[in-house]
């Protein structure tokens, strides 16, 4: 009895060190967004012609190579994810590359979103307080809870955000369910402070009108749109590793890997311009403007996001791809309803960026919620159905091949036990 009353208070104990994490995480992500934000803001007021968007993502490249060649490259997301599987840890050192190279790559057009670089702040912070605070042997779960209150934190969508990281490493969902608290916790402390600092303001929104009440068709139609992203899906995760593989094959110095990618990014976003930046505001272009684009714009555009997303991450610029994944599927749903008729469009788009996601990470529930959140509910049924059907329908895609199932054994978070 003794020994339960024990573990109990030292859980709740570590509850309160994932709120602290979690604060802190706040924190940093205050200051990270509204640092990218102005800069970007005065950047892009001096130079607002599309022409631009070469030089000064051919300058990022230049500059982000300098950065990583006098200090190091931590690696993409698939580093991160067999760090934490292997080590169960992420060093705070990462943070000295990461966050100066995101903050470049994000004001200079890069097709990953800020969520890469605070997973990494998140994940380095909780191995630091389980430090601090004597939670030695609850340092991956802390680790784990860090990163998704720091992808929670910086989206604004604290329960989606936070979900992903527990989905996203493993093979079978969430196998580390001793971390859902936790993360949480520390997703909504870090929500909370940003929100209190910063104002809702802070946090990217879609405004995309209610589709109404569910009814049967709207079932049907959310069916097929996940269906339909499937092959999409697949021609992006096939061609993404295209780009890595040239990328490996050639063997090129890290600075001149930046500084390539930097070109590409800089001409796609000057020839179609809704493929430069990551895809939080291009998202409400999409929305407010349906019927406005061509089928061949939207699919031209397609696939100028699907390549600068691969010269992004293959470049060694830092990021992460959910909201880029987002954003291809709201192109495919807003295409869809062009071609097939009664299908309405902003279902098509909303079902589409939870169900391109869900095929390509394998994270169908936070997939859902993220494209829920960041659209205040527009349709929750149905994206959360998408979702599903292109998770369960798709092949294995493998986009992340470092996913793992778990190796420790329940409790293993809980100090004493053996």
């Amino acid at each position: 009895m003794e020994t339960g009353q024990l573990d109990e208070q030292e859980f709740h104990h570590l509850l309160v060190v994932a709120a602290v994490l979690g604060i802190a995480v706040g924190l940093v992500a205050t200051g990270f967004r509204v640092g990218w934000l102005f800069v970007k803001h005065h950047l892009w007021a001096t130079f607002d012609a599309t022409f631009w968007r070469v030089p000064v993502s051919l300058g990022a490249g230049i500059l982000i190579g300098g950065i990583l060649y006098s200090t190091f490259y931590p690696g993409a997301l698939s580093a991160l994810v067999q760090e934490f599987h292997t080590e169960g840890r992420v060093e705070m050192a990462d943070n000295v590359p990461i966050l100066p190279v995101g903050l470049i790559g994000l004001v200079a057009g890069q097709n990953a979103g800020p969520e890469g670089v605070m997973s990494v702040v998140g994940g380095s912070f909780g191995t630091y307080v389980s430090e601090v605070f004597g939670f030695e042997n609850s340092t991956k779960l802390l680790t784990l809870a860090g990163m998704g209150a720091g992808f929670g934190t910086i989206l604004g969508a604290p329960i989606g955000g936070a979900l992903l990281w527990l989905e996203l490493p493993h093979e079978r969902g969430l196998e580390y369910y001793e971390a859902i608290i936790p993360t949480l916790v520390a997703s909504f402390a870090g929500y909370l402070v940003e929100a209190s600092l910063g104002g809702m303001a802070l946090f990217p929104r879609w405004t995309a009108a209610s589709i109404g009440a569910t009814t049967i068709p709207k079932l049907g139609w959310a069916v097929g749109v996940g269906a339909i992203c499937i092959p999409f899906g697949l021609v992006y995760s096939r061609s993404f590793s295209l780009v890595g593989g040239v990328f490996r094959r050639a063997s090129l110095a890290v600075y001149v890997r930046t500084t390539v990618a930097g070109g590409v990014i800089g001409v796609l976003g000057w020839l179609v311009p809704l493929s430069y930046f990551y895809g939080g505001q291009k998202m409400n272009v999409l929305l407010s403007g349906v019927g406005e684009l061509s089928l061949t714009t939207l699919l031209l555009t397609l696939a100028a996001v699907m390549v600068a997303a691969a010269f992004t991450i293959h470049g060694n610029w830092i990021g992460g791809l959910i909201i880029p994944h987002m954003f291809m599927g709201a192109l495919v749903g807003q295409a869809a309803a062009l071609v097939v008729p009664g299908l309405p469009p902003v279902l098509a788009m909303l079902a589409g960026m939870a169900a391109f996601n869900s095929v390509v990470t394998g994270t169908p529930l936070s997939s859902a919620l993220i494209a829920i959140a960041l659209t205040d509910g527009a349709a929750i049924t149905p994206v959360f159905l998408a979702s599903l059907v292109a998770f369960v329908a798709s092949p294995s895609v493998r986009f992340l091949e470092e996913a793992a199932p778990r190796s420790e054994s329940p409790d293993f978070h809980i100090n004493g036990k053996e």
